[in-house]
């Protein structure tokens, strides 16, 4: 199998991406405005969304696991699935794969008994499953999500779905299978709106080019699935999209986009708290400017790493 180091930060950004959309949601308000219990979990789960989007997954798994202990304590079926299926992502962004399918497991079980629609939740599985490097779990999950009784795919499910079997044709190499995934999930996402799904296409059909040495290509399909992510507000999974854009284009010869790229993505990690991988960033960006011998770039990136420094020695 391929080396799976890059594909698993890969698959990180679209989990956090998936749980964002395809959150099962809380039940609406009652007529006459909410009970107490009521408007507590709805404010813990807005509120744990938030600060998901925002990056700060210590904190939106923190409001989840209040949110799902209130869900528990009210023995409502929908809440509980719901912020476990949410508490769930926040532990895929941890790494920590066995709490998620034990949420995951938990989210299925009530929602099952509601008779509610389980296709997010198998998706999921599948693609933690994809994580844990079991690879026919995985496919197994997904079949699941197209033909599983309580399972109502509709076509967002279903481009995942050719993604997730695209992404572990991948892994083996195997191209032919890669591409015939990938021109399913590009006819279904025809009819998707949403920029965040429509970025995981993207992202599937730049690693195909890298497979078929055509960095130049896979850059720029990288490139696209950055301004989709930036147009979802998924910025951490925004900076995975633009360092693998710079790592492309550096492959590709192209020294100077690829500086670009790098700073961009060490910029907007800075910016979101995370100074050791701006710091990482920053390096690859003043290689990629001094080896285009850039001088603009170069300045602008040892600027910023001056500027993490600074922010690091005032603490």
């Amino acid at each position: 199998m391929r080396n799976r180091a890059p594909l698993l930060a890969f698959l990180s950004c679209l989990l956090g991406a998936a749980f964002l959309v395809l959150s099962l949601g809380c039940s609406g308000p009652k007529q006459g405005g909410r009970a107490p219990a009521e408007s507590e979990l709805f404010s813990l789960m807005s509120a744990g969304r938030a600060a998901f989007r925002q990056g700060s997954v210590e904190q939106a798994a923190t409001l989840y696991r209040r949110a799902l202990m209130r869900a528990r304590a009210m023995d409502n079926a929908l809440a509980i699935g719901d912020a476990a299926y949410n508490l769930a992502a926040c532990r895929v962004s941890q790494g920590k794969y066995e709490e998620a399918r034990a949420l995951l497991a938990e989210a299925k079980e009530e929602i099952s008994s509601i008779h509610g629609n389980l296709a997010d939740i198998l998706l999921v599985e599948a693609k933690v499953a994809r994580l844990q490097g079991k690879p026919d779990e995985a496919l197994a999950l997904a079949e699941q999500v197209l033909s599983h009784r309580g399972s109502h795919p509709t076509d967002r499910h279903r481009l995942q779905v050719h993604v997730l079997r695209g992404l572990i044709s991948y892994d083996y190499g195997d191209m032919g299978h890669a591409e015939s995934e990938l021109k399913q999930a590009t006819a279904y996402a025809k009819g998707v709106s949403s920029p965040a799904l429509r970025a995981e296409v993207s992202g599937l059909a730049g690693r195909i080019y890298l497979l078929q040495e055509q960095p130049g290509k896979a850059a720029k399909e990288f490139d696209h699935q950055a301004n989709l992510l930036k147009q979802a507000a998924l910025y951490r999974e925004m900076v995975t999209a633009l360092r693998s854009a710079g790592e492309a284009y550096m492959s590709s010869g192209s020294g100077k986009l690829a500086a670009d790229r790098f700073y961009r993505a060490a910029r907007s990690t800075f910016a979101l708290g995370d100074r050791e991988e701006a710091v990482n960033l920053g390096i690859m960006a003043i290689s990629a400017a001094k080896g285009a011998a850039d001088e603009k770039a170069l300045v602008r990136a040892r600027t910023l790493l001056g500027e993490i420094e600074a922010a690091k020695d005032s603490e």
